[in-house]
């Protein structure tokens, strides 16, 4: 996902603040939290944007949304809202979370699979990728798309592993075709 140069600034004071008061972890399980809310909630997303709900409101509701999160991260929100940048909040969450993984030394990979993979082959992937991209720390998220088949898809950063069946069907078809 893009982020904007103003998320990007605010997620960079939000992790200066995170780190001169210690709370660099617990904030980052904050902006998980914060960015899989937002993701799932329309409404959350429609109200970040509505332009005539006003910033009190806004910081009332967001207060009782993310109740369970740390006051710096409370503040921060309610402080975004004060500055009508609420609509960034997700953007801002997954900067975090992603200068977080960057500070931490921890990569992130994406594993398509045509099924939902289980915790062991999850921990072999794991092993194999991380080998694979010379990458001590990694974490792995599996995605389920049917299409390919069976295999899997490795996609970190700009790199893209493609083991799948629906990849050598269509290497077998191009071969048909042109020989």
């Amino acid at each position: 996902m893009s982020t904007s140069r103003i998320a990007s600034r605010y997620s960079k004071s939000l992790i200066d603040m995170a780190t001169t008061s210690g709370k660099l972890d617990a904030i980052k399980e904050d902006m998980e939290m914060v960015s899989a809310i937002c993701a799932e909630s329309q409404d959350l997303r429609n109200l970040l944007k509505n332009p005539i709900v006003k910033s009190k409101d806004k910081i009332a509701v967001l207060n009782r949304v993310f109740s369970g999160t740390d006051t710096t991260t409370q503040e921060f929100i309610a402080y975004l809202t004060d500055k009508r940048r609420e609509n960034e909040l997700p953007n801002v969450a997954s900067q975090y979370i992603s200068t977080y993984n960057e500070i931490k030394g921890i990569a992130s990979a994406t594993v398509v699979s045509a099924t939902p993979l289980s915790e062991d082959a999850m921990g072999k992937m794991k092993t194999y990728v991380s080998s694979l991209l010379s990458i001590k720390d990694i974490e792995l998220n599996n995605v389920v798309d049917p299409s390919i088949i069976g295999g899997v898809l490795v996609k970190h950063e700009d790199r893209l592993l493609d083991k799948s069946v629906s990849k050598e069907l269509r290497e077998i078809r191009k071969q048909l075709i042109y020989n």
